[in-house]
């Protein structure tokens, strides 16, 4: 007899469940298991892990696909630094992880996309000091823009981008369908402010005009007007944001 003791969290970049495997043939420490979770929250915040124990007649991995299909797809992990890497790596927010949750929410343009971004980015600034994503912002002819971004949906010219999900999923007993991309924000380093900033910006900037946001990003002594010089797309730095962007939000 084999006892086996399993941590599960979803990955939502890479669209897979990430395990922790611990395994005796006598007993399960507790010490072990506490060690574990502790470990996780130090390093990764307050993770929402599944848990799992069970019983086979091998310590293997094997032995428990073997006995419960659920775990079949699991990309297992002995180690804990190993497991924790993975899950700080999903933690990380990208530009295009907060551009596809924008476009869950509000569908757009392109132009418009950008500027919504931008808002994003300078609020969170703002509130926590960090970056909400890491790619750079530059100062393009039409305002803020995360070059990652404006290649990926630039295709679309001024039309509305035409996104979808690739799907949905449920939550808590109540049965919430929410979407990939709202989890995938909501389980980052700091998901909740993420999201606050997020959708705060749609209240206040959805209903705006492309050509609306960009005269509020182009006001004189804000951070865009500050760098912009034609053809170069200029790096828009953090402390500029810090500095000028209550210009730009008081119009």
């Amino acid at each position: 007899m084999a006892f086996h003791f399993i941590a599960i969290v979803s990955d939502y970049t890479s669209g897979v469940r990430i395990g922790w495997h611990y395994a005796d043939e006598t007993k399960l420490s507790k010490t072990v298991i506490q060690d574990f979770i502790k470990s996780v929250k130090k390093k990764c915040g307050d993770v929402q892990l599944a848990l799992h124990k069970l019983s086979t007649d091998s310590i293997s991995w094997k032995s428990v696909v073997e006995k419960d299909a659920f775990f079949d797809d699991v990309v297992i992990s002995h180690d804990t630094d190993e497991f924790i890497s993975l899950i700080s790596k999903d933690q990380k927010l990208t530009a295009y992880d907060v551009a596809k949750f924008i476009l869950s929410v509000a569908p757009t343009s392109h132009l418009k996309l950008q500027k919504l971004l931008y808002f994003s980015y300078a609020r969170f600034l703002l509130r926590t000091g960090e970056k909400l994503f890491k790619e750079p912002i530059v100062a393009f002819k039409y305002g803020p823009v995360v070059e990652s971004v404006f290649h990926k949906f630039k295709v679309h010219g001024s039309s509305v981008i035409d996104y979808k999900e690739d799907e949905t999923m449920s939550i808590s007993t109540d049965e919430h369908a929410v979407t990939p991309s709202f989890m995938k924000i909501a389980s980052s380093e700091h998901g909740l402010i993420a999201l606050d900033c997020i959708l705060d910006v749609l209240s206040d900037y959805s209903k705006m005009t492309a050509t609306e946001l960009v005269e509020k990003t182009h006001i004189k002594g804000g951070p865009w007007d500050r760098v912009y010089k034609p053809g170069r797309n200029s790096l828009i730095p953090d402390d500029l944001i810090t500095q000028y962007h209550h210009i730009v939000d008081s119009i």
